[in-house]
This record gives structure tokens, C-alpha cells and sequence, in this order.
């Protein structure tokens, strides 16, 4: 509520110290929140930097995927799968990715080309030639985002070990 009007020098002036500190402490929580905001911009929330990439590895240590957890819609995202020499002891490697995952992604390349790609009951599975087994392998997924929000993922290899992931996919 307004005082009365305060007289200085040739001034009367109209004083509601209650609402100038309400005031003060609202702009303070705006300031704070910008600062969160850059900070996290800096820390790659929005685009690269140390919070973006992340790798997870299956269970028994047989792959790893290494993957951006923040994306945009319709912009690209990488799926990098490392496959240890125990994962490639034959001449083929069977990779099965979650239906519900991939739908909300279009395939733009996958490096090595698939021998073999086919749906199962979970999924999309992709078959590679392995060029010399119990070697080490890369496959790379290019994928562009069709959808905005959380999304989880599994990947399976070899009908053996699977892990999940999580991403974020901002407008």
C-alpha cells in the first residue's frame, strides 16, 4: 500500500517500499535464472560442449555407444557404436535398435552400408560383414530427428548384450 507522499526539497514523492523490494527480488530470480541459462549454454545443454557427448557400454563389456544427449529437431545426430574383438568373432554382427527410437529418427546413412536390414518384433535389425573377425569395429548411425522431447533407446547386438540410452531433443 502507497504512504504518504514524501516531501524532498521541492519534491513530493509517492513511496511503497514493500513493492519496491518484491521488485528488487523478483529481478534477482530473473537474474539467476539468465545466469542458469548460460551456464548451461557453456556446458553444452544447448550444443557442444562437455555435457553433450556421453558413452554408455553394455554389461559384459562387449560394445559401447557414443552419442550426443541433447539434439534439436530435424538436425543430425550420431550414433557411434564400438564393437570389442569378442563381439566380432564371426564374419557377421547382428545389430538390433529399438522400434520405438528409431521411428522417431529418419535414417540418413549408416557407415558400414548393412549386408542385411530387416524388422524384427522389438525392432530394426541391420546385419554387417565383419572384414577380419576379432577385430575391433565401428559402425556409425546419421540420423536426422523427427520428434521433440525425452527419448530412450536400446540397442542390442549380437542377441546378447543390450544397453539403453536417453536423449533430449529440443525444438
Amino acid at each position: 500500500m502507497a504512504s504518504s507522499p514524501v516531501r524532498i526539497g521541492d519534491l513530493e514523492l509517492n513511496q511503497d517500499l514493500d513493492l519496491q523490494r518484491k521488485t528488487w527480488t523478483v529481478q534477482r530470480i530473473g537474474w539467476g535464472g539468465m545466469v542458469l541459462i548460460v551456464v548451461a549454454a557453456l556446458a553444452g545443454v544447448f550444443g557442444s560442449g562437455p555435457l553433450t557427448r556421453t558413452e554408455v557400454t553394455d554389461h559384459p563389456n562387449t560394445f559401447r555407444l557414443l552419442y550426443d544427449r541433447f539434439g534439436r529437431y530435424e538436425g543430425e545426430l550420431v550414433l557411434q557404436l564400438v564393437l570389442t574383438p569378442e563381439t566380432t568373432t564371426s564374419n557377421r554382427v547382428t545389430v538390433e535398435i529399438d522400434r520405438t527410437y528409431w521411428t522417431g529418427h529418419a535414417v540418413e546413412h549408416i557407415t558400414p552400408e548393412p549386408l542385411i536390414s530387416s524388422i524384427g518384433i522389438d525392432g530394426f535389425l541391420y546385419t554387417f560383414e565383419t572384414n577380419a573377425p576379432s577385430t575391433p569395429a565401428v559402425i556409425v548411425f546419421r540420423l536426422r530427428t523427427k520428434s521433440i522431447g525425452a527419448m530412450d533407446g536400446r540397442i542390442r547386438v549380437n542377441n546378447a548384450g543390450s544397453l539403453q540410452f536417453h536423449q533430449f531433443m529440443f525444438p
